[in-house]
């Protein structure tokens, strides 16, 4: 019985480092772009290089779970830049323009009394090759990512975690 267990104590060192923790995958790039925003502006890796930045996955017809995520983001750091990149390969899908897709966004929080908070520095944008190299196939995700444009973090869905976000755009420096 001994050196059955020394044998299988022999066996499980080589691949111990195999188990551990992921600090030798690969890192993750934000995918090459250059989008003009619904600001006229364009946004590429070089204007958003040196800088942590958030891209928002959406798209123009997404409405509760891709708002929920933009204010949530919004609620934690207002005003921060953040790039929201439709996965719709179509122009305007449904009719929707990218300002109008922003007014809506925007509008997520009205109520009849308060216009709630206006999303002023948020970039609204097609972004569907990104999304594609990502792998993001659901509405609402979210990739923090650093200054050297490495995501750090990839979250798919729906975010309204204020502690997570907090945490991830702490990682990012942002």
């Amino acid at each position: 019985m001994r050196w059955f267990v020394v044998a299988v104590c022999l066996l499980l060192v080589p691949i111990s480092g195999c188990l551990a923790s992921n600090e030798n995958e690969a890192a993750v790039l934000m995918p090459e772009f250059s989008e003009v925003a619904d600001n006229g502006e364009t946004y590429d890796n070089a204007r958003m290089s040196g800088q942590g930045f958030v891209v928002i996955f959406s798209a123009e017809w997404c409405s509760s779970p891709c708002h929920t995520t933009m204010h949530a983001i919004w609620s934690v750091r207002p005003e921060f830049e953040v790039l929201v990149m439709s996965t719709d390969p179509l122009v305007e899908p449904n009719g929707i323009s990218l300002s109008d897709w922003h007014d809506a966004a925007d509008a997520h929080d009205d109520t009849d009394e308060d216009e709630g908070v206006s999303l002023t520095t948020y970039a609204f944008m097609k972004g569907a090759e990104a999304a594609t190299t990502l792998e993001i196939d659901t509405p609402g995700s979210v990739a923090f990512v650093n200054g050297e444009g490495v995501v750090e973090y990839l979250h798919k869905g729906r975010l309204s975690d204020q502690a997570l976000i907090e945490e991830m755009l702490a990682l990012i420096n942002a």
